[in-house]
């Protein structure tokens, strides 16, 4: 059942990193670029921050760090493509879970330098978790300037046909 969970949880997170994909490309470059008092500065910021901080938890998921070295993607369009296929990473991951799998420790290193161990289920708690985190903060900033909300909640979510 908690596999189940969630695989439908991480379904989400690729539905709404999507959604506030899609708003933040409605936003001009200009204000894209600028620093809106972000904990990153800009949304270009913030989304490679994300991207990063997921590639890093990735490496940590499959005990693989080859994929896991911080990178900082320059263009909006790659920048998206990039935080899709890393959503894309996590939705195969999630199909391969199990109540066996779910509960083997992994050691991640926490968006704050913090070490510690957690099983891959809260790895993928983990990543949901931030996604929400970071989504609302975009959100805040995109509808500031003016775009219409993207409506990420996973109650859209699941009401969504």
């Amino acid at each position: 059942m908690i596999a189940d969970s969630l695989r439908s949880l991480i379904n989400y997170h690729e539905w709404a990193t999507q959604r506030i994909l899609g708003a933040c490309m409605e936003v001009s470059e200009g204000d894209y670029r600028r620093d809106l008092g972000l904990d990153q500065g800009s949304i270009h910021d913030t989304l490679n921050y994300q991207l990063n901080i997921e590639r890093r938890w990735m490496g940590s998921y499959l005990n693989d760090s080859s994929d896991a070295a911080e990178m900082m993607i320059k263009g909006r369009d790659s920048l998206a493509a990039a935080l899709r296929g890393q959503c894309r990473k996590w939705r195969k991951v999630a199909a391969e879970i199990n109540s066996t799998n779910l509960d083997q420790a992994v050691s991640i290193v926490g968006t704050t330098g913090i070490k510690c161990e957690l099983t891959n289920a809260e790895v993928l708690f983990e990543v949901i978790n931030f996604g929400v985190l970071q989504r609302g903060k975009l959100t805040y900033a995109v509808t500031w300037l003016g775009v219409p909300d993207p409506e990420t909640d996973f109650v859209s979510y699941r009401s969504s046909p």
